[in-house]
């Protein structure tokens, strides 16, 4: 019997027990649907907005009722309440009922009418460094409009021309260009990171399920059988389903990013394919050796989920991996995600070109190398005895 014709054995018999396996059948097909459906509703709206916020006016004058109204304009904060202490605001915060505490103190305006230097005070909750990033940025943002229109309005009054008046309040100007990411969308950004990090899971945990339970079932030398004795066409057979419906998947994930969502793909869709087919294969031939070194579902599927969530970590998706210490950067490189997540952003998001994102693709490569390196410890696994037994 050919190889192909083994393959195609192994395939038809795996795709039964897909059929028949109800577990099975949803890592492939149902619970990524659900997991895509998740995050695209998740990040439906993109960006931070409306992130309450209460107010402690002590001077309530027009100029201070001017600055909060301001605040509220912006995108990201959302005036909820109005408090007369800060105590009563504090309760709030810690409550979490807001994020952020806008304190002004008594005579701002007439301090403002004076010419003495006077402040607004904001008092930010680190619990979530987003949230407080996006209320940092607005209420500065707002104030310094403010400040602005303040300063505008004396100079004007002096008689100084408006723009000779803007060149004496602000000589220099300072603009910020983002390229990647022009609308700070974070859709655009986690979005796909997260749907990538269900894809790794689902990956791991089928394959490992999938050759496991040959082990636990004792059913090791039918699976064999059905391949001819060999063991490549085996392995090729039965992670082929599970390859396949992964890479549809990542297919759908795309089509959702730039269409759906209106992500732009700046670079090479067919490098983000490629890419994304050797990304699910690495992963395999990870879940292999996992299978081959222990020989036990259980502790496989175990270290296998683990293995999987930890890339999350240590990828530089939510901490740059340039900021880590020396062995944590090492170890981030044990993770194709790491690789992969590289090669979209560069592909998707900067749209450099297809020949400087190679280096990826030859990094995950090295991955599939990990299954020759084991290949005898996987024939004794297959054909021992005390292997065959349940756990």
């Amino acid at each position: 019997m050919s190889f192909v014709t083994s393959v195609l054995s192994v395939l038809k018999r795996e795709l039964l027990e897909v059929v028949n396996d109800r577990l099975y059948l949803s890592v492939l097909l149902l619970l990524p649907a659900l997991m895509v459906l998740f995050f695209v509703v998740m990040f439906s709206s993109g960006t931070i907005v409306s992130l309450p916020v209460v107010v402690v006016d002590r001077d309530d004058s027009v100029m201070s009722r001017r600055v909060i109204s301001m605040v509220d304009a912006t995108r990201g904060v959302d005036v909820a309440f109005e408090a007369n202490s800060i105590d009563e605001a504090e309760h709030l915060m810690l409550s979490g009922e807001v994020v952020a505490i806008l304190y002004v103190d008594d005579g701002f305006e007439r301090d403002i009418y004076h010419g003495v230097p006077t402040q607004v005070e904001c008092y930010v909750s680190g619990a979530s460094i987003s949230a407080a990033g996006v209320v940092e940025s607005d209420v500065q943002q707002a104030v310094r409009t403010f400040s602005v229109g303040v300063a505008l309005s004396r100079l004007q009054a002096l008689g100084v021309p408006y723009s000779q008046a803007m060149v004496d309040i602000m000589p220099v100007n300072f603009h910020t260009y983002t390229i990647s990411n022009p609308y700070l969308n974070y859709g655009y950004y986690l979005a796909p990171i997260f749907m990538f990090m269900g894809i790794v899971i689902f990956t791991v945990l089928a394959t490992i399920f999938a050759i496991g339970r040959e082990l636990y079932y004792a059913t090791a030398s039918e699976w064999l059988s059905s391949a001819s004795g060999s063991l490549p066409a085996a392995v090729v057979g039965k992670l082929l389903p599970i390859a396949v419906s992964m890479a549809l998947f990542m297919q759908i994930i795309f089509l959702v990013l730039f269409i759906v969502m209106g992500m732009d793909c700046r670079g090479s869709y067919l490098m983000l394919t490629l890419g994304s087919i050797v990304f699910i294969l690495a992963y395999q031939s990870v879940a292999v050796v996992i299978v081959a070194l222990t020989a036990n579902l259980r502790l496989a599927l175990s270290l296998g989920g683990g293995y999987s969530v930890m890339a999350f970590t240590f990828s530089g998706i939510t901490f740059p991996t340039e900021s880590m210490y020396g062995i944590a950067q090492g170890f981030a490189h044990l993770f194709p995600l790491t690789y992969f997540c590289d090669l979209f952003i560069d592909q998707a998001m900067r749209g450099i070109e297809a020949s400087k994102s190679l280096w990826a693709i030859i990094a995950l490569l090295l991955f599939l190398v990990l299954i020759p390196i084991v290949w005898h410890r996987m024939k004794r696994v297959l054909s021992g005895d005390k292997y065959l037994k349940r756990d």
